[in-house]
């Protein structure tokens, strides 16, 4: 299954005498969420279903992305409401997504981010899913937690798609150093091994928001 995980666009403040739940998209939220829901429709994504959280901007967000995505469906799923843990929501998605094959889920953070986490692995605090984000996993069962592969994400400003998970740069950094320091132990034996005239070996092909905030 394709998951596109969606967190909302920019929303009001609130205030004195409006409720978190009827808090809308802000004009500026509008009109960058329906670039981003644009620039997917583009890519030749679409959808089978739409899930979005039962508060005003969620569902905001999903009428525009449904325009842009052409679904055959679009439902509120009340387990998307941040009040809901993580568990609840995995269980309900499963269930309502039965055979479909791309399933968006339109909701808020840190419930979203904290989905993406118990799906992937990757640390909550290491995610960066800002508001009116698309994210892509792709994966066999949404409660097994097995075969999940993080395709890309799309960035809410411009659209444009990045290969991975949205990471803060703290979590970039310590992966692009990870991945320096586990490449110059073998560069280092391979130098040595030249040093001592050994043969060097041929090788095949190159080696998922608080209620009051959010």
């Amino acid at each position: 299954m394709e998951l596109y995980v969606v967190r909302h666009g920019i929303a009001e403040d609130g205030g004195e005498g409006m409720s978190d739940a009827s808090r809308a998209l802000t004009g500026k939220g509008r009109r960058r969420f329906q670039k981003t829901a644009r620039a997917f429709g583009k890519r030749g994504n679409r959808l089978d279903l739409i899930l979005t959280s039962p508060l005003v901007r969620a569902v905001q967000t999903a009428e525009i992305l449904a325009g842009a995505a052409d679904p055959e469906e679009v439902a509120v799923l009340e387990e998307l409401d941040p009040r809901f843990d993580v568990e609840s929501l995995r269980t309900a998605v499963a269930k309502r997504a039965g055979k479909a094959g791309s399933v968006a889920i339109v909701g808020h953070e840190p419930q979203l981010s904290s989905l993406l986490a118990a799906l992937t692995g990757v640390s909550q605090s290491d995610l960066d899913l800002k508001k009116g984000s698309i994210v892509r996993i792709d994966m066999d069962a949404m409660t097994d937690g097995n075969s999940v592969d993080p395709r890309w994400w799309l960035k809410p400003r411009s659209g444009n798609r990045v290969k991975g998970l949205p990471l803060r740069k703290s979590a970039e950094e310590k992966k692009a150093s990870s991945g320096d320091d586990q490449s110059r132990p073998q560069r280092k034996r391979n130098g040595k091994k030249d040093k001592g005239g050994a043969r060097p070996l041929r090788s095949g092909a190159a080696a998922v928001e608080s209620r009051a905030t959010n």
